[in-house]
């Protein structure tokens, strides 16, 4: 398989996408207003997050298939995939009745969403809920794709969606108003369409003479994506679940000035997370030897080419965000970018150790690290949100990811001696 060949594609998975959110969210921010687009975000992380409910599953595809030779994945290949797409659809229907439970709270009372807008809100959090299950569908499928090393078709499939995450809003916007609901129903068709276009590119295998499903199938997905899950459901709460924290402290007219500039810089980690997912494969089917010559040239090429992008990244962002969206704006963001930069740069270094416990089939680890981060960082977001607003939850989210790179690293050092 080809790392660069592959960590290109996954670049270009995500570049297209991030240029679409260039493209559309002026367009979106001025006919939603500042409050009505902070609910839009919320949307986008309700949907993104609870993917989560594919329960590891994705991750643990890519990990079993790629460890497959070419004669087992004849025989076991398509009773693998077929196990993973079981689970997940069980999973996501959890997720959606989940969601759908949580609706009321989020609308009218958690999330401070101001009288007016509340019943659109709530009928957008239904219909995002709906969204739970073709998302953790489309989870398994481009984990299998990428353990199949089909890096090319996965991304194909993410830039699509990326590109319509941004772009349907504000055709909805355009054709309907200020609709939430509306938005949150485009956004769901999307990803349902996505969802048939993965499962045709990877028909040969799904749709293939019936293979028995066993125990064995099933319980070597479950025992790896469980500690995945554990990942998933803390990962994405302590990188996304802050601005649901800030909506509450602060109010959502002034979430937009914390979650553009989060959105577009944590943009910057699609280049080291490009590398680790194509990386994924090959360190799975590595020895320890080869494992050793390898991590220590790709963490120190990251490491250096990262700090270089935050650093230009610091420099352009208040003419960025003052052609892009406003100077007052740039001006008010500005703290909370400067903060986030570095934190960027310092969870780019830990995604590297990161990706080999993974590969190495011990997610176990990198899931009792992130419970443990949580709650440190839970008590830390509170008081310093609490006492600075916006700038003390950039601060609280760089202590967390700071722990987080610390953990990383000792683990390797012990477990692996690299």
């Amino acid at each position: 398989m080809s790392l660069k060949r592959n960590t290109l594609w996954n670049l270009a998975g995500s570049a297209v996408p991030l240029l679409a959110g260039v493209a559309f969210i002026p367009y979106t921010l001025r006919h939603l207003g500042g409050e009505s687009f902070g609910v839009l975000t919320l949307i986008w992380g309700l949907i993104g997050y609870f993917s989560l409910f594919d329960f590891g599953v994705g991750r643990a595809l890519t990990f079993q298939l790629s460890r497959l030779t070419a004669s087992d994945l004849d025989t076991q290949g398509a009773a693998v995939l077929r196990a993973g797409l079981l689970l997940t659809g069980v999973a996501g229907l959890l997720g959606v009745c989940v969601v759908a439970l949580l609706t009321p709270g989020l609308a009218s009372q958690w999330l401070q969403i101001s009288p007016v807008l509340q019943e659109d809100a709530r009928h957008a959090f239904f219909i995002a809920a709906a969204g739970v299950l073709p998302t953790t569908l489309a989870s398994g499928l481009r984990g299998a794709m990428e353990g199949l090393n089909r890096f090319a078709a996965s991304n194909a499939g993410r830039m699509i969606l990326g590109t319509w995450m941004f772009a349907l809003p504000a055709v909805s916007v355009s054709i309907h108003g200020s609709s939430l609901g509306w938005i949150a129903m485009y956004l769901v068709l999307g990803r349902c369409l996505v969802l048939v276009m993965m499962a045709l590119q990877l028909r040969k295998i799904l749709f293939s003479r019936f293979a028995a499903l066993t125990r064995q199938h099933f319980n070597g997905l479950w025992h790896y994506g469980f500690w995945v899950t554990v990942t998933g459901i803390v990962g994405p709460l302590m990188v996304y679940g802050d601005r649901f924290f800030v909506s509450a402290t602060v109010g959502a007219d002034q979430l937009s000035l914390y979650v553009i500039p989060q959105e577009a810089l944590l943009r910057l980690l699609l280049i080291p997370a490009a590398l680790t997912s194509a990386l994924m494969p090959r360190l799975a089917a590595m020895n320890d030897v080869q494992v050793m010559q390898s991590y220590h040239h790709i963490y120190r090429k990251v490491g250096w080419v990262m700090l270089v992008l935050c650093g230009l990244a610091g420099l352009a962002a208040y003419p960025a965000l003052s052609i892009w969206i406003s100077s007052t704006f740039a001006h008010d963001a500005m703290p909370v970018v400067l903060v986030l930069c570095i934190g960027i740069w310092i969870n780019s270094l830990a995604s590297i150790p990161f990706i080999l416990i993974q590969a190495k089939g011990n997610p176990r680890v990198t899931a009792v690290f992130h419970v443990v981060e949580l709650g440190l960082y839970l008590v830390v977001l509170w008081a310093l949100t609490s006492r600075w607003g916006l700038l003390g939850a950039a601060l609280a989210w760089l202590v967390r990811v700071t722990l987080d790179w610390v953990l990383l690293r000792f683990a390797v050092r012990r477990l692996y001696g690299v």
